[in-house]
């Protein structure tokens, strides 16, 4: 579970954004704040992963509060800025202090959702990096792109995408399309089409197995660093 402290002001508004994230699987809310001194409080007490910031708090701009946390020593934490701030300027400065997404109030939920799952499928691909390629780390800043952002032509999304990058990547073994597609719960016709994507791609292998039929079976391997 990726564990999330919601900072803002409103109180009302913290509820909502905490009942959006209740939505969301792999997502915990695991405390509510509405100041800068309390949303360090938490950052040292509770170690989440994520915060869900806003930038106008009563006692510091969220902005400073992440360049407070950066700068001395609290435990290292995420931040999706929140905020109703159009300016450049903030946008900007939220890049600079690292957050990873900027989210411009009002939102839909649906917008929210497609940041958190980018987030979460960056947070996947990061935790399976071991020996890096150019490709590889591709693969991870490629995931913060929200899904809605990704569909590639004939409706590919990134986020399914990288689904089956994973599996492949930590299979170890080749696959058939009918095995990544229970192993995902996705149609067999659906993982067919992403594994021919990424053999297109050069990131599988594919080679030919023959079974008692007699019609070929194409099995697809990841391609190994290097390759």
């Amino acid at each position: 579970m990726i564990r999330t402290v919601v900072v803002d002001d409103d109180y009302r508004v913290a509820v909502i954004h905490a009942a959006y994230l209740s939505k969301i699987e792999g997502f915990e809310v695991i405390a509510q704040v509405h100041t800068a001194a309390a949303a360090v409080e938490a950052v040292d007490r509770l170690r989440p992963d994520l915060l869900l910031l806003d930038l106008y708090l009563p006692d510091e701009h969220g902005l400073d509060l992440v360049a407070r946390l950066r700068r001395e020593n609290h435990p290292p934490v995420d931040v999706i800025v929140i905020t109703a701030a159009k300016d450049a300027d903030s946008v900007r400065a939220a890049m600079q202090h690292g957050a990873l997404h900027y989210l411009l109030k009002p939102f839909s939920f649906p917008a929210l959702r497609d940041k958190l799952l980018s987030y979460a499928q960056m947070r996947s691909r990061l935790a399976t990096l071991h020996a890096t390629d150019q490709r590889s780390v591709d693969r991870v800043y490629g995931a913060l792109r929200a899904p809605s952002q990704l569909a590639g032509s004939k409706g590919r999304s990134d986020y399914t995408l990288g689904t089956v990058e994973g599996l492949l990547a930590d299979a170890g073994e080749d696959l058939s399309a009918a095995e990544v597609a229970e192993r995902t719960g996705m149609s067999r016709a659906t993982a067919q089409r992403y594994l021919s994507h990424l053999h297109d791609l050069g990131r599988v292998t594919v080679r030919l197995r023959y079974g008692a039929s007699g019609r070929p079976e194409h099995r697809y391997r990841w391609a190994p660093v290097g390759r």
